[in-house]
């Protein structure tokens, strides 16, 4: 797969403490991080590592690093509850490279939704797709994002510890930390969009159970031929008795049909797999065309 030539990104050095050194609107617009005991890892499925093709990624160095990754927009406006977007990265990454390399903050920034991105750090510069907690755990997501709230509330970011809507975001094989949210993580009610980049590698029955219970569930997927299978699969799974999905090429796809709430599929022939997000500020688009408010 393309996924497994992903550059090899360095480790992500965690900036400060998070909250402690500065409060509210000062953090505004930045990148800042934080450790969370319910982020992906550690976690015992990874408690000796992984091995993929006859190389052993150690848990010491691929699989403890419990950062998460968080950008508050700037003229972030209080509500009555939360919304959030919850961004799942590829191989061989980590959360410092995704946010800076695919333009995550600046693209969310310029979006003007009114929503906090969190990227939680999965398998730290490993080829693979496991993401933990989030992923395995009963409930785990949930745990997960009352805990953020927490944090956030008690840094005076937010006012409240009420969840809104949460938009799911996944890149390559982000697409298991994404699809064992939908399937265990408690929280599918919230899950108001799931935006898929090149993602559609498994979970299949996950995602389509979750589009297909709710017309208020919106289900993008942005594709190239290496996931052309996984995305024709997922098409036939959640096309109903009557057409109710569209499938567009990216040369034709604007604001407006990319916002009809029926699931759409867009093929690109000429953006690569691993610039998907950032080249032609895809991220930015996909995520106007959510049910998250403007700023």
């Amino acid at each position: 797969m393309k996924r497994a030539r992903f550059i090899t990104a360095t480790s992500c050095a965690v900036a400060g403490t998070f909250l402690s050194e500065a409060r509210g609107e000062d953090l505004a617009g930045q990148v800042i991080f934080k450790r969370l005991a319910t982020a992906p890892y550690p976690h015992e499925s990874r408690i000796h590592g992984h091995v993929y093709e006859n190389v052993l990624y150690s848990a010491a160095q691929h699989y403890s690093d419990s950062t998460v990754g968080i950008v508050v927009p700037p003229q972030y406006r209080f509500e009555d509850a939360v919304d959030f977007v919850v961004h799942f990265h590829g191989w061989r990454n980590n959360v410092a490279h995704a946010i800076t390399y695919y333009k995550l903050a600046q693209q969310l920034i310029d979006s003007r939704v009114n929503a906090i991105l969190i990227v939680p750090q999965g398998p730290l510069d490993a080829p693979d797709s496991g993401f933990g907690k989030l992923e395995l755990d009963q409930d785990g997501f949930r745990s997960f994002m009352q805990d953020m709230l927490s944090q956030l509330k008690a840094a005076g970011i937010v006012h409240t510890n009420k969840l809104g809507r949460v938009v799911l975001s996944a890149h390559s094989g982000g697409y298991g930390g994404a699809g064992g949210v939908l399937t265990r993580g408690g929280l599918n009610d919230n899950v108001s969009d799931v935006l898929l980049f090149d993602s559609a590698y498994g979970y299949y029955d996950a995602f389509a159970a979750w589009s297909n219970a709710s017309p208020d569930h919106h289900l993008l997927s942005l594709f190239t031929d290496d996931t052309s299978t996984g995305n024709a699969a997922l098409m036939g799974m959640v096309q109903g008795a009557q057409p109710n999905l569209y499938v567009r090429l990216a040369k034709d796809m604007t604001a407006e049909n990319l916002r009809t709430r029926a699931p759409t599929f867009i093929l690109t022939t000429d953006v690569a797999h691993d610039e998907l997000l950032q080249r032609r500020n895809w991220y930015r688009l996909f995520l106007q065309a959510t049910a998250l408010q403007r700023r």
